[in-house]
C-alpha cells in the first residue's frame, strides 16, 4: 500500500497525532485530546506560527520571492523561522545574544540563517539586552 508523502518538510507542519486523555475528565465530561506538537519538523509548536507569519506576509505583499527576513529571537522562534525561510528561500537574519543556548544558535544556523550576536552581561538575559537586540534587528531591517 503506498503512503502519500508531503510535497516539502512544510505540509508536515500542524499535522500532528490527537492523543486522547481517558483519565483527564470523568466518563460523562468532554472529550480531552492532546495535540503531539512535539511531531512538527522542529519538535516545536513554533512551527506553525513561523509558517503563519511567514505566508500572511507573502500573501499580503510585504515580503516579496527571495525577501530578507529580520528577527530577533533567542530561541525556538529562531529556529522554526530558520526552517520555513530556508524551505521559501527567503534570507533570515537573525539578531540574538550569547544569553542563548549555543544549541539553538546552531541549529539556526545550519539551517541558514545569519546570526548576529549581541553580547549579554554575564550570560544572562537583562532589559538592556532585549532593547539591544530590538535596535539591533531594526538597523539590519533598515539597511
Amino acid at each position: 500500500m503506498a503512503t502519500s508523502l508531503p510535497p516539502d518538510i512544510l505540509h508536515s507542519i500542524g499535522n500532528t497525532s490527537l492523543l486522547a486523555l481517558r483519565k483527564v475528565a470523568p466518563q460523562s465530561g468532554a472529550r480531552v485530546l492532546l495535540k503531539l506538537e512535539s511531531e512538527n519538523p522542529t519538535g516545536s509548536m513554533k512551527d506553525r506560527m513561523a509558517l503563519a507569519m511567514i505566508e500572511a506576509a507573502e500573501a499580503d505583499g510585504r515580503l516579496k520571492p527571495g525577501g530578507a527576513v529580520v528577527e530577533y529571537t533567542g530561541g525556538s522562534t529562531g529556529v522554526s523561522l530558520a526552517l520555513v525561510c530556508a524551505v521559501k528561500r527567503h534570507p533570515l537574519h537573525i539578531v540574538s545574544s550569547d544569553a542563548f543556548s549555543q544549541e539553538k544558535l546552531d541549529y539556526m544556523k545550519i539551517l541558514g540563517a545569519t546570526l548576529q550576536l549581541i553580547p549579554s552581561e554575564g550570560g544572562g538575559m537583562t532589559k538592556k539586552l532585549t532593547e539591544d537586540m530590538i535596535e539591533a534587528a531594526r538597523v539590519v531591517a533598515n539597511e
